[in-house]
């Protein structure tokens, strides 16, 4: 090996023959230093210690969070260290005093304290957001920041309804929220393009649902419960005022999460909080390989489910064709 590189070998005993007219002698003596392999060892093993830091800031501490902060920890490659400011604005700021020492890699935020507070105070380090809705992730502002939506995106919603619902014509919705309204305006086109009708009607408060109810149900296929204050105020209002007067209808409701589902709606679409975390985490690995946080476009959650009941398909799968789609998830009831 060593003729390849025009270093003459003895043939006879092997031995190498003094270096002296050799062009690389002074770069094979310094190859063979012993001060050579010294600071090459020191130089690998500084690179291979080294390993990259994240800092997690919840806004509060609540089982979600939890769970968000398990698949994010399994899925970034990276160090994590959590901080919770407890809702405090105080203790918020020592927070990112402490991370702004520290300069981590990246900062993960959980909820709209935390992703306000890093979004409006840090701009030298990535941030990466979730459990922010759409309409407070347009507010936020700085090329370091992307994240994930608290919404599932408008087309997953639509294209699951259509793989429960296929036989749907004309959904009903009651809104109270400037928010909601937006987000109607928005379907509306999406759901014409499938063929079906939104029909609309705007509420001051719980008062007006009764009423409101009584005129729409005679008109639509299905009922779709908008995460709205005005008209989800309560438990009570949505299971008794919304829920019940549409089954005795026949009329199957289109519920916003898991306990809607358990209170007597149709399906409902979720994800995972471990899965956002994961999702979160993979985000935080790009920035990691070098990719700008301004290049990440603001993604909507992954790994969309549906959760079905039962019972209520049975129900008002006389009137209106439904399907359960591959992934569905049932749930049997009490």
């Amino acid at each position: 090996m060593l003729s390849e590189y025009n270093i003459p070998v003895n043939k006879k005993t092997t031995a190498i023959v003094p270096l002296v007219s050799c062009p690389f002698r002074k770069a094979f003596t310094l190859f063979s230093s012993p001060r050579f392999f010294l600071l090459a060892f020191l130089l690998v093993a500084a690179n291979s210690s080294y390993a990259a830091e994240v800092d997690v800031i919840k806004s509060k501490d609540t089982p979600p969070y939890t769970l968000m902060v398990k698949g994010f920890s399994e899925s970034v490659k990276a160090g994590v260290a959590e901080n919770d400011m407890g809702s405090s604005q105080e203790k918020g700021m020592l927070i990112l005093k402490k991370i702004k020492s520290r300069k981590p890699d990246a900062i993960f935020t959980l909820g709209a304290e935390a992703t306000y507070l890093a979004g409006n105070n840090i701009r030298e380090i990535p941030v990466v957001f979730s459990m922010v809705s759409n309409s407070e992730s347009h507010q936020m502002e700085g090329n370091n920041i992307t994240g994930i939506n608290l919404e599932i995106s408008q087309e997953e919603q639509i294209g699951k309804l259509m793989e429960v619902m296929p036989g749907v014509r004309k959904i009903g919705t009651l809104y109270g929220e400037e928010k909601t309204k937006l987000f109607l305006d928005q379907i509306r086109p999406l759901l014409g393009r499938h063929g079906i009708k939104l029909i609309e009607e705007r509420i001051s408060s719980t008062k007006d649902i009764p009423s409101a109810m009584e005129r729409m149900l005679p008109e639509i296929d299905a009922f779709w419960l908008a995460f709205d204050s005005v008209v989800a105020s309560s438990p009570r209002v949505v299971q008794e005022i919304i829920i019940f007067p549409a089954l005795k209808n026949n009329i199957p409701v289109i519920g916003f999460n898991k306990w809607s589902v358990t209170a007597g709606a149709l399906f409902c679409l979720y994800t995972e909080y471990e899965d956002i975390g994961r999702q979160a985490g993979k985000i935080v690995n790009r920035i990691l390989n070098g990719v700008p946080p301004s290049s990440i476009p603001v993604e909507s959650p992954e790994n969309v489910k549906v959760l079905l009941n039962e019972k209520v398909m049975q129900r008002v799968g006389t009137k209106l064709k439904l399907e359960v789609p591959n992934n569905a998830y049932i749930w049997e009831g009490n």
